[in-house]
C-alpha cells in the first residue's frame, strides 16, 4: 500500500511574495491585451464603442466571477466522482471554491485548476465575436484571464515541483504530496 507523505503547503493569501507575483502577472496580462485590443480597434473594423458597450463588459465580467467558480466546481465533481464536498466563499476579495480535503494526482488538479481559466475566456471571447461583437468577447476574456492569476500561480508551483504526485485542496491553500 502506498503512503503519502506531505512535500509542502501553500497558502495563497498569507504569502505576500505569491500575492504580488499575481498582481503583476494580472497587470501584465492586461496591459499587453489592451495594447492588442486598441490596436485591433485601431487596423480592423469593429462594433461601436460606447456607454452600453462599457455596460456590457462591466456586467459580463462580474457575471463571470461565479460562473469561474462554478467551473472549478464542476471540474472537482467530475475529477471525483462526484465525491468531493464543495463550499463557496468570498475573502479578500475573492470568490473561491474549495473542496477541502480532496486530493487529486497532480494533473487532475491541474485541470481542476486550469478549467475556467480556458473554459470561460473562450466562451467570453466566442460568444460576443459570434454575435458581432469580437471587440467585445476580447477585452472580456483579457479582462477573466488577468483574473485567473491565482489558479495560474498554483500550477505554475505544482509544475514546478516534479516530486509532488497528488495535490489536496485546503482550506488555506494548497498542499503537495508524494508517494513513498
Amino acid at each position: 500500500m502506498q503512503r503519502m507523505r506531505r512535500l509542502a503547503d501553500i497558502e495563497l493569501l498569507e504569502d505576500q511574495t505569491l500575492q504580488q507575483q499575481m498582481v503583476w502577472a494580472s497587470m501584465g496580462i492586461l496591459v499587453f491585451g489592451i495594447l492588442v485590443g486598441v490596436v485591433a480597434a485601431l487596423v480592423l473594423p469593429h462594433e461601436a464603442v460606447g456607454l452600453l458597450w462599457f455596460v456590457a463588459l462591466v456586467l459580463i465580467s462580474i457575471v463571470a466571477l461565479p460562473v469561474h467558480e462554478l467551473v472549478h466546481a464542476g471540474a472537482f465533481m467530475l475529477l471525483t466522482g462526484f465525491s468531493a464536498r464543495i463550499r463557496f466563499g468570498f475573502t479578500d476579495w475573492m470568490l473561491y471554491t474549495s473542496a477541502a480535503g480532496t486530493m487529486l494526482r497532480r494533473r487532475r488538479f491541474c485541470a481542476v485548476l486550469l478549467a475556467p481559466a480556458v473554459l470561460v475566456s473562450i466562451a467570453l471571447l466566442v460568444v460576443p465575436w459570434s454575435q458581432g461583437f469580437p471587440l467585445l468577447g476580447w477585452f472580456l476574456a483579457v479582462i477573466h484571464l488577468a483574473g485567473c492569476t491565482g489558479d495560474l500561480a498554483y500550477v505554475r508551483i505544482i509544475q514546478r515541483e516534479p516530486k509532488a504526485t497528488h495535490v489536496e485542496d485546503t482550506e488555506r491553500g494548497i498542499a503537495l504530496f508524494y508517494d513513498t
